[in-house]
């Protein structure tokens, strides 16, 4: 008999794992970690103690760990500014054509409840006439200027950019096979080959569908938590850090390509 990881189902989607991850995995509880990750979509362990080497090694059964040039291995708010500023749903390098494929996040210290990321499955069912604006467009994606990270960014006509790119509107995921809504508040500046008014109004009535509460899940942090989500079968975003006082996240990203092939030059409607 295959011996398995015990878990729960939390609501509206994703799993919580009871078991210490800082201890070794048997080859087929590693099957299973892996397996709950890319059907469920997001697995959350509470009171944990990883070290980043561990919290890499648990990644890598998920893919490659990525190391970005520059960037620490904790995000901290401790600085200010693009730290604690509100984050609007997206997907980590979406705008690439080698989007992250998990993300993890370990809170090494913070205070209890007082922040929280909020996730939603870019899985969704469409009605049929949105789902024929849809299907087989492509899109503009961005990465926003790090004072423009509130807002939906399809609202500008011309939005500031760092880097930009060419995507699908719908992506199929290939952890799972599922095709993925793949506009994002923060990333898609808009559906080409329309106008700008009929493309804002189509990605609204997309995120209204996508964004609705009941199908958000919310994690408030503790110290010790860990979460491993899917970058492409989740968006994330969270509130403003301002006034959270210590939040300290050890993060683990898996993925083949640090930064975008694409320069911040204007796509052709």
């Amino acid at each position: 008999m295959a011996v398995t990881l015990p878990f729960r189902s939390l609501e509206p989607f994703g799993i919580e794992i009871d078991f210490d991850l800082s201890q070794p995995l048997a080859p087929s509880l590693a099957y299973h970690f892996r397996q709950l990750w890319a059907e469920h979509g997001l697995v959350l362990a509470r009171g944990q103690s990883l070290t980043m080497a561990r919290q890499r090694e648990l990644c890598a059964l998920l893919g490659p760990i990525l190391v970005r040039e520059g960037e620490g291995e904790t995000m901290t708010n401790a600085g200010g500014g693009p730290s604690t500023s509100p984050l609007a749903w997206h997907s980590d390098a979406a705008y690439t054509d080698h989007p992250f494929d998990a993300i993890a996040l370990h809170a090494l210290d913070v205070v209890d409840d007082a922040s929280s990321t909020r996730f939603v499955r870019a899985e969704v069912a469409l009605p049929a006439d949105l789902r024929a604006a849809l299907e087989g467009r492509e899109q503009e994606m961005i990465s926003p200027h790090y004072t423009q990270l509130a807002g939906r960014t399809c609202d500008q006509r011309e939005p500031e950019a760092m880097k930009r790119g060419v995507r699908p509107v719908v992506l199929e995921n290939p952890h799972n096979g599922r095709p993925c809504l793949w506009v994002s508040e923060l990333q898609t500046a808009r559906v080409l080959g329309m106008p700008w008014k009929e493309s804002r109004d189509l990605l609204h009535a997309a995120f209204d569908r996508l964004y609705v509460p009941e199908r958000v899940f919310e994690h408030k942090w503790r110290t010790g938590d860990v979460i491993f989500w899917d970058n492409i079968a989740l968006q994330h975003a969270r509130g403003n850090l301002e006034s959270v006082r210590k939040r300290v996240l050890q993060r683990v990203i898996v993925g083949i390509e640090g930064a975008a092939p694409h320069v911040a030059t204007k796509v052709s409607v």
